[in-house]
């Protein structure tokens, strides 16, 4: 999924953890964590191009047709699950909710839109024990797969 549709959609897990929890500085960090986990993209490019910026490479998010590897480290369900459960507390409920179920929005949006996502493309530890191959981890025809 796209930039913009990434923010649309956190806006309105945002707006519903604002609604829930009556937390402006809750539903803001909710909004956030939704389409921030996208800088983890620069990694990639980096990994890539090199540290040159080149827009129309960089909004292609497609780093692994170049480099043949997909790190995103962000971009995991166990990094998830580690902040659920490390943001515990009476006080920080809003933030732990919202934030949680922006960034899984997100992850479920991204492998719904990414047709050359594998079921396993979205965990830390797979991409690791494949040493972060797109080979490995993304469907043989990646590379034709418009992101």
């Amino acid at each position: 999924m796209r930039t913009v549709g990434h923010i649309i959609t956190s806006a309105g897990v945002g707006a519903a953890s604002y609604l829930v929890y009556r937390s402006r500085k809750a539903a803001v960090a909710s909004f956030l964590a939704g389409f921030l986990i996208d800088l983890d993209h620069i990694v990639d490019y980096v990994r890539a191009h090199g540290w040159r910026m080149d827009w129309g490479r960089f909004s292609e998010a497609a780093h692994e047709k170049y480099s043949g590897k997909l790190y995103l480290p962000l971009h995991s369900y166990e990094l998830l699950a580690l902040f659920f459960f490390l943001f515990k507390g009476p006080t920080r409920q809003p933030y732990r909710v919202g934030i949680t179920v922006s960034i899984l929005t997100h992850l479920i949006l991204d492998q719904r839109c990414n047709p050359s996502r594998k079921a396993g493309t979205y965990f830390l530890a797979h991409r690791i024990s494949k040493r972060f191959n797109a080979n490995e981890i993304l469907c043989h025809d990646y590379k034709h797969h418009r992101h």
